[in-house]
């Protein structure tokens, strides 16, 4: 209970970020970034339609996919999500626009969406629209989050290009096919649909810091022929736990031991140096660790004051 509590926090609050940045900044600058939210924007511009009233009806269809595909408690929270944007929208559309700048409104505009639908992520949630989409495509696919958004946006910005930039062939057979050249005139200009897509950047790159990159570590595996000594460094005195790994020499053919050890993005240079210093020639290799769970990260880190924790236990 007290974690469903949370995560309906988190989709209030994150939405009600998102409709912030999103009538402040980019509805009165045409800037259509993605998602049903900026196709509501063009068709704002097209036919008058209300914001609000788009969203909101476009997500049913969505829903029943979110039932299918992610479950029913997710499609409850998402139900909730799919809610409270559209009305969040419609409060705040009164809003002023902080800025005429279309260059400051895409890249501000996107750092606030993107911070509230990272929060509403954390949420385990959406806000519905094409939100429900990209959770989709990332629980069945292994593309990451902040990737699948922009792809599923990006489609959204490109079809809001064909439809109104009249330099395109699709342009012109759109309208005489569906509407009249009339209907169909540049609304939304070549500058805007690039700040339309750079916006959109904007967000997934924002999604994707709030979802890994700010609580990002490092992975170093090293091998060296000093390894006892630099394994005594890393244990005593970056008081980080590593863990040694027999490996066997391509070219050598000969056998030793690899270190591997974790730390958070801030220890890496100190810990850097104290091994070169112990060993100048050791052979290092940092890769990025985006989620590390366990001790001395998600967990407590003075493991030895835990009574029964595995890592105490003397081996017989």
């Amino acid at each position: 209970m007290k974690r469903r509590i949370i995560d309906i926090l988190l989709v209030t609050i994150g939405s009600f970020i998102s409709a912030v940045g999103y009538n402040s900044l980019l509805v009165k600058n045409s800037i259509a970034s993605g998602g049903v939210g900026g196709l509501a924007i063009s068709l704002n511009a097209l036919f008058g339609w209300n914001n609000a009233n788009f969203v909101l009806a476009t997500t049913i269809p969505l829903l029943i996919l979110c039932w299918c595909f992610l479950g029913r408690e997710v499609l409850l929270k998402t139900l909730y999500g799919s809610l409270v944007f559209p009305t969040f929208i419609k409060l705040t559309e009164g809003l002023p626009t902080l800025t005429k700048q279309p260059l400051l409104a895409s890249i501000f505009g996107g750092i606030i969406l993107g911070l509230g639908l990272g929060i509403v992520f954390y949420g385990n949630s959406s806000t519905g629209g094409t939100g429900i989409t990209t959770q989709i495509l990332n629980k069945y696919t292994p593309l990451p989050l902040g990737v699948v958004l922009l792809i599923v946006d990006g489609i959204i910005v490109a079809i809001s290009a064909i439809a109104f930039s009249p330099d395109t062939v699709m342009y012109s057979i759109l309208s005489q096919v569906i509407f009249s050249q009339v209907l169909f005139r540049s609304y939304f200009s070549p500058d805007t649909v690039m700040y339309s897509i750079l916006s959109l950047y904007v967000v997934s790159l924002t999604i994707d810091k709030m979802m890994v990159g700010l609580n990002s570590s490092r992975n170093l595996l090293i091998i060296s022929q000093k390894s006892d000594q630099i394994l005594n460094y890393i244990t005593n005195g970056a008081d980080r736990g590593a863990t040694k790994i027999p490996v066997l020499g391509g070219h050598t053919g000969h056998s030793q031991n690899m270190i591997m050890t974790t730390l958070s993005t801030h220890e890496v240079p100190k810990v850097q140096e104290e091994i070169q210093k112990i060993d100048e020639t050791a052979f290092i290799v940092i890769i990025p660790a985006s989620t590390v769970m366990g001790r001395g990260f998600s967990l407590q880190k003075d493991y030895k004051s835990v009574p029964n924790d595995f890592i105490s236990i003397n081996p017989l």
